[in-house]
C-alpha cells in the first residue's frame, strides 16, 4: 500500500502528457480507487449501525437502566419576570422522554426502516453492479423485465432507482430530523443526531452508489461468458414456421432469392467482405445529411465526453493525422460505442439506440473521421461476439458515413449493394427481434434509395472511366439493377403485410399510428416499419425513373392528409410531400400539389427554428426551398390563392413575386399587335420555367446499364433533359391558357369572335384553346376519377362562352382565431400593468 501511495503522489506531479501515455493498470490512482471506495463504504455503513443501534437504545433502555446520553432536568424552568421562558429551549413544546422515544419510534423509526427495507435490494445490486464493472453482474436480475429496464436498461434503471431513493432519505433527514430539536425533551439532541448521521450517510451510499453506476458501469458487457460464443442470430426469434435459417442462411445471406448468387463473394466463403482500401477525396455531398431526427426530442446526451476519452479521441485523431486511414485500427470511444450499441439493440431499449445513433455517432464521426471511413468491421467484429446482424447493420452505418463525407470507389458501390442485399434477406426471411428507432430504419430506405440513384448517374458517366472501372462494371452488372431495387422494396411491402395493417387501422382493428409503428409487446417493428417506409422509397424511385402515376398508386395506402408514421421522422415527412407533390404537378393534379406544398412549407416556417443546431439543418432548407419553387410552378399553372396560407404566401411572394408575376402577364403591351414583343415575354416565362424546373426537380436516372461495344459516351443527362423537354411541352402547350384565363375572370358573358380578337386569334384557334383549357384544368386521380382544377369553369353556347359563376368560400376562421390570440394578450398586458401599479 506504501508503494501504491508513493506511486501516486509521483504521477501526480508528472507532466500530463507523459500521465497519459501510461496504460490503465500502471496508473496509480486505478489501483488505489477501489481499496479507498470499500474502506469509505466501510465506515460509512459502520456509521450508520451504530447510530441505529444508539437511537435503539434510547428509545428501549433495559429495565431498571438510564436511556444513554439523556440528562434528566430535575427542576422545570420557571419563566422569569416580564413572561420570557428561562429554559434553552424557547417556546418548545415540553415533552417527557417516554413521549419522545415513542415519537422518534412511530414518526421517524418505523417509515425510515420500511423504506429502507424496499430499497435494500437496488442499494445491493448497485454496489455490486458499480464494484464489478465492466463485467456484467448477475445482480442486474433485480431490475429484469420491469418497465423501467426495457426501457432504459438495467444499469441506468438502478441508477435512476438509487437517485430517487438518495432524495427521499435527504428530504426525511431534512424534514423529519429537525422536528425533533423543537420537542423540547433531554432526549431530542442525541436522537437528533442519531437520526441525521443514519440518514445522511444513506444519502451518501444510494448517491455515491448512482454517481459510479453512471460513470464506471456504463460499459458493462458479459464477455467472460460469451466470449467465445456465435451470436450472429441471436437477434431472431426461433420460429418453426418461419423460413428455415440455415447455417448458410447464418453466415450470409445470398441473394438468390431475387438476384442470383451473391455478387461479391461465393456461397462457400468463410470471410466476411474486406473492403478496398483507396485514396479518398472530399465529396461534395459532404454536407448531404439525414433529415433531422424523429419528432421526439431525446434529452440524454451519451457520455463520451469524459477527460480520459476526450483526451483518447484527440491522440486518435492524431495518430490518424500522422500514419493516415488504418482499418484495424478502433479508438477507445469508437470500442465503448459499438459494445454499448450492441448491448441495446439486445436489449430493444429503443430510447438509447436512437440517442446513441443519432447523436453519440455523429458527434465521433465529426470528431475522428472527418476525412477518414470508421474502422472496417473486421476491426471490431470481436467486441460484439461477431454477431452477423449487427455486423450488418454496423456495415450499413459505415457505407452511410462513406458516401456522406467522402467519394465512394466503385468496389464499395457494389460492397454496399451486397451489405444491403444481405441485410434486407435477414429482414425477409428471418423472423426479426429486435428494435430499431424510426429514424434508423427510415434512414435505411432513405439510403437505399440515394445509392441506387448515386450509382445510376456514377455509371452514366463513362466518358472517363479506367478499364478497371469498366471490368468491373461488366463483371457485376446486376450491382444495383433496378428491378433488384424495386423488388427489394415492394417485397419489404408484402412480407410486412403493412397495407393489410393500415387498412384494419381504419377500422380501428389496429394501432399501427398511434404507437409509432412501436411494439410494446415485446415484439419487433423492423420488418413493418421497413416495409411503410419502402413506399415512400417505391414513390421515390419512380419519381426518379419519370413513372409519376405509378409511384403515386404505390404511396396510395398512405393517407397523407392524415398525421401517420411517415410525420413521425421529418426525414420521411419531407421527402413524401416533395415526390408526391412534384409527382402531382406533372401530372397535372395542381390543387393535390398545392394543398400539400402549402402544409410542409407551413409546418417547416413553424419549426425550423427547432432544428437549426441540427446537422441536417441545411438540407432542411434546401428541400424547403425547393418546395417553394414548385408551389410557384403549380400556382402559375393553376392560380388557385385561396389554398395557400398568408404566411407562406408571404415567403413565396418574398421569393419568387417577380418571377411570378412574369409567368402569368398578359396585358395589351405585351401582347398587343407587337407579335416580337409577345414572343419575347413568352421566351422570358419560358426561361424562368425552365430555371425554377432544373433547380426543384429530382435527379433523374436512366437506369440501364451502358452498351460496352459502342464508344463510350456521357449520358448520366439524358434523363433530365426529357423530362425538362416533357415539362417544357406542357408550358408551351398551356401558353395561351393564360391570356384566356384573365378575360374569363372578368366577363360573365362573351362572345368566341370578340374573345378571339382580344387574344389575336381566329376563332377556330381560340376554340382549340378553350378545349385545351378544359383539357389541362382536368386530371385523373389515383382511384381513377376525374377531377378538375380549373380556377374558372365554363361552357359554350353557340357561339357565346357563359362563365359559370362560382364564389369562392372566403375563411375567416383563422383571421379571426389569430384576432382572439391577439387580443389575450392585450388583456393580459393590461392586467399585468394594472397589478404592478396597484403594487
Amino acid at each position: 500500500m506504501a508503494m501504491i501511495i508513493g506511486d501516486a503522489l509521483r504521477q501526480a506531479f508528472m507532466p500530463k502528457r507523459e500521465y497519459e501515455s501510461l496504460r490503465e493498470e500502471e496508473k496509480a490512482w486505478s489501483r488505489l480507487q477501489r481499496p479507498f471506495l470499500v474502506s469509505a463504504v466501510s465506515l460509512i455503513c459502520v456509521a450508520v449501525i451504530v447510530c441505529a443501534v444508539i437511537s435503539l437504545k434510547i428509545v428501549s433502555p433495559a429495565v431498571g437502566s438510564r436511556r444513554p446520553f439523556c440528562s434528566d432536568r430535575r427542576l422545570l424552568p420557571l419563566p422569569m419576570k416580564g413572561g420570557r421562558d428561562a429554559d434553552l429551549f424557547a417556546g418548545a413544546f415540553y415533552l417527557t422522554d417516554q413521549e419522545i422515544a415513542d415519537y422518534y419510534w412511530m414518526v421517524l423509526f418505523v417509515p425510515s426502516l420500511i423504506i429502507f427495507l424496499v430499497s435494500f435490494a437496488y442499494l445491493a445490486a448497485g454496489i455490486a453492479v458499480a464494484y464489478s464493472a465492466p463485467t456484467r453482474h448477475s445482480c442486474l436480475t433485480v431490475v429484469e423485465n420491469s418497465y423501467c429496464a426495457s426501457r432504459r436498461g438495467g444499469v441506468r434503471c438502478l441508477y435512476i432507482l438509487n437517485i430517487i431513493f438518495a432524495i427521499i432519505f435527504g428530504l426525511l433527514a431534512l424534514l423529519l430530523g429537525s422536528t425533533l430539536l423543537t420537542l423540547g425533551s433531554s432526549c431530542s439532541v442525541p436522537l437528533f443526531w442519531c437520526y441525521e448521521i443514519a440518514a445522511w450517510g444513506l444519502v451518501i451510499l444510494y448517491g455515491g452508489t448512482a454517481f459510479f453506476l453512471r460513470r464506471k458501469a456504463a460499459v458493462i458487457i458479459d464477455e467472460g461468458d460469451q466470449g467465445s460464443r456465435n451470436l450472429g442470430l441471436e437477434m431472431l426469434e426461433a420460429n418453426t414456421l418461419a423460413v428455415a435459417v440455415t447455417p448458410d442462411v447464418e453466415r450470409r445471406v445470398t441473394f438468390k432469392s431475387w438476384m442470383g448468387s451473391s455478387l461479391l463473394s461465393s456461397d462457400d466463403e468463410d470471410e466476411l467482405d474486406t473492403f478496398v482500401d483507396a485514396p479518398y477525396r472530399t465529396n461534395a455531398s459532404a454536407n448531404r445529411q439525414r433529415v433531422y431526427s424523429e419528432s421526439r426530442a431525446m434529452a440524454a446526451n451519451y457520455e463520451y465526453d469524459e477527460a480520459a476519452g476526450h483526451y483518447d479521441d484527440q491522440a486518435a485523431a492524431l495518430r490518424q493525422q500522422e500514419v493516415g486511414y488504418d482499418p484495424n485500427f478502433v479508438p477507445d470511444s469508437v470500442k465503448s460505442f459499438v459494445v454499448h450499441l450492441y448491448r441495446h439493440i439486445r436489449e430493444k431499449n429503443v430510447y438509447e439506440i436512437h440517442q446513441m445513433y443519432e447523436t453519440s455517432f455523429q458527434t465521433l464521426s465529426e470528431r475522428l473521421f472527418k476525412d477518414t471511413p470508421w474502422p472496417s468491421v473486421d476491426a471490431v467484429v470481436h467486441y460484439v461476439d461477431n454477431d452477423h446482424v449487427f455486423c450488418l447493420l454496423y456495415r450499413e452505418m459505415w457505407f452511410r458515413h462513406l458516401y456522406a463525407r467522402l467519394s465512394p470507389t466503385l468496389k464499395q458501390r457494389i460492397d454496399s449493394w451486397d451489405n444491403y442485399c444481405s441485410l434486407f434477406q435477414v429482414v425477409l426471411h428471418g423472423v426479426v427481434n429486435m428494435q430499431l428507432p424510426n429514424q434508423w430504419l427510415w434512414d435505411m430506405v432513405d439510403e437505399f434509395v440515394y445509392q441506387f440513384q448515386s450509382f445510376c448517374q456514377y455509371r452514366a458517366k463513362m466518358k472517363n472511366k479506367t478499364e478497371q472501372e469498366i471490368a468491373l462494371l461488366r463483371q457485376f452488372d446486376q450491382a444495383w439493377n433496378v428491378y433488384g431495387v424495386l423488388n427489394f422494396l415492394q417485397a419489404l411491402v408484402e412480407k410486412s403485410a403493412i397495407i393489410q395493417i393500415l387498412e384494419q387501422e381504419k377500422q380501428g382493428i389496429e394501432q399501427f399510428t398511434a404507437t409509432d409503428g412501436y411494439d410494446y409487446s415485446g415484439g419487433s417493428n423492423v420488418l413493418k416499419v421497413l416495409g411503410y417506409f419502402s413506399m415512400i422509397g417505391l414513390l421515390r424511385v419512380h419519381c426518379l425513373l419519370g413513372d409519376y402515376h405509378t409511384g403515386l398508386k404505390c404511396l396510395h395506402p398512405i393517407d397523407i392528409s392524415q398525421q401517420g408514421v411517415y410525420t413521425s421522422v421529418i426525414g420521411s415527412h419531407i421527402a413524401t410531400i416533395y415526390h408526391y407533390g412534384f409527382a402531382s404537378l406533372m401530372l397535372r393534379r395542381y390543387v393535390d400539389g398545392i394543398r400539400e406544398f402549402n402544409k410542409i412549407l407551413l409546418y417547416i416556417y413553424k419549426t425550423k427554428q427547432y432544428h437549426q443546431k441540427s446537422p441536417q439543418y441545411e438540407q432542411i432548407l434546401k428541400k424547403n426551398e425547393q418546395m417553394y419553387a414548385l408551389l410557384a410552378i403549380c400556382l402559375s399553372f393553376c392560380p388557385q390563392m385561396k389554398l395557400v396560407d398568408e404566411a407562406v404566401n408571404a415567403q413565396l411572394r418574398e421569393k419568387y413575386g417577380e418571377k411570378m408575376g412574369k409567368l402569368q402577364r398578359y396585358d395589351d403591351e405585351a401582347y398587343g399587335d407587337k407579335l416580337s414583343r409577345r414572343q419575347r415575354y413568352a421566351d422570358e416565362a419560358f426561361g424562368i420555367y425552365d430555371e425554377l424546373f432544373s433547380y426543384a426537380c429530382p435527379k433523374f436516372i436512366t437506369p440501364s446499364a451502358p452498351s460496352f461495344d459502342e464508344p463510350l459516351v456521357n449520358y448520366n443527362q439524358d434523363a433530365y433533359r426529357l423530362q425538362l423537354k416533357l415539362f417544357l411541352s406542357e408550358v408551351r402547350q398551356q401558353e395561351l391558357l393564360v391570356g384566356a384565363r384573365t378575360f374569363l375572370k372578368v366577363y360573365s358573358t362573351i362572345s368566341l369572335g370578340k374573345l378571339a380578337n382580344y387574344l389575336d386569334v381566329d376563332e377556330s384557334t381560340l376554340r382549340m384553346t378553350l378545349m385545351t383549357y378544359k383539357h389541362k384544368t382536368h386530371a385523373v386521380d389515383s382511384d381513377g376519377k376525374i377531377i378538375s382544377n380549373a380556377d374558372v369553369d365554363f361552357y359554350i353556347d353557340d357561339d357565346m362562352i357563359r362563365v359559370v359563376n362560382s364564389k369562392p368560400v372566403k375563411r375567416y376562421g383563422d383571421f379571426f382565431l389569430r384576432q382572439i390570440v391577439k387580443l389575450e394578450g392585450v388583456i393580459n398586458d393590461v392586467d399585468r400593468i394594472k397589478v404592478e401599479s396597484a403594487n
